[in-house]
């Protein structure tokens, strides 16, 4: 029996020098766990955090080992959140200004123009959050008081003044709300002067509303009707450099004025560049130098 207790003994020792124990030891600065594997001689410490949180109780390793991958779980919560807070720096929009020095496009080529005024468009109507509802509700009102068919394309109607770069304005402008219903009648005789073929269905608005700091900047006249939304600059593309269409299409353009134009309180301006000015706003004529005597209608 003594020599069974001793093996015993001699097995349990054994056993417990070969597995790997670990204790926790906790003083008033620190809680460390020290490892003490093989012999006595061999101990490793590793420091976890200062011990001024509740000791672990239970299974201490499982309870430290819980605690450290709740903290980890923590910390790559905070960074994902962060990392997803991009600030885009503010820049005011660019458009192209090729076109802004003349009424004709560069090199006289059309397409490049109008390509080119739509792009910026596009980039002027997305440059605010609030714009394209604005414009959605303008483009709305007209088309419940002249029809649909009857509305031009908002790129054409809210363009404003050519020198709105030299000014420091942006190249499309939307009248304030409360001038709306001035731009209907303008519009309307604008429909029945393409319908009646005194212009043709390509012409297009290249000037409308200017607010008054813009008419100031960019020479219009003191009481331009532009600046009330009542008025529009029109051209024809194609006739750009033709004096015959051109001179063809002011006669027809005179005619009508002279007969249907007072019933509509038509303005018309004519100048040699081949723009056209439109309003509703009194019947008159004028040319280059905004006197009746100066316009080229001959009625």
């Amino acid at each position: 029996m003594a020599a069974l207790s001793k093996l015993m003994l001699l097995t349990l020792a054994c056993t417990t020098s070969i597995y790997t124990n670990a204790a926790i030891l906790n003083d008033s600065s620190e809680r460390r766990i020290q490892v003490r594997q093989g012999s006595s001689t061999t101990t490793g410490q590793v420091y976890i955090s200062p011990a001024n949180t509740s000791v672990i109780r239970g299974d201490s390793m499982q309870g430290l080992i819980a605690q450290k991958n709740r903290q980890y779980n923590f910390d790559a919560k905070l960074s994902i959140e962060e990392n997803q807070r991009v600030i885009t720096p503010s820049r005011s929009p660019r458009y192209n200004t090729s076109y802004n020095t003349q009424y004709g496009s560069p090199n006289n080529n059309h397409d490049s123009y109008y390509g080119d005024r739509s792009a910026d468009f596009n980039t002027w109507l997305n440059s605010n959050r609030f714009r394209a509802q604005q414009v959605a509700d303008y483009q709305r009102y007209l088309s419940s008081q002249l029809g649909t068919r009857n509305v031009p394309p908002m790129e054409q109607l809210l363009t404003t003044a050519r020198s709105w770069d030299r000014c420091g304005y942006e190249p499309f402008q939307l009248p304030p709300r409360e001038l709306w219903s001035n731009m209907v009648p303008t519009l309307s005789l604008y429909s029945q002067l393409k319908n009646q073929g005194v212009l043709p269905a390509s012409t297009e608005i290249r000037s409308a509303y200017r607010s008054p700091s813009l008419n100031s900047c960019a020479g219009g006249a003191r009481n331009s009707k532009h600046m009330t939304a009542s008025a529009i600059d029109v051209w024809v593309p194609e006739y750009d450099g033709n004096l015959w269409q051109l001179s063809r299409m002011q006669d027809s353009l005179c005619q009508f004025w002279q007969y249907q134009g007072q019933a509509m309180d038509f303005g018309l301006g004519l100048y040699s560049t081949g723009a056209v000015h439109l309003d509703s706003q009194g019947y008159r004529k004028w040319g280059f130098g905004n006197t009746s005597s100066s316009s080229s209608c001959r009625y």
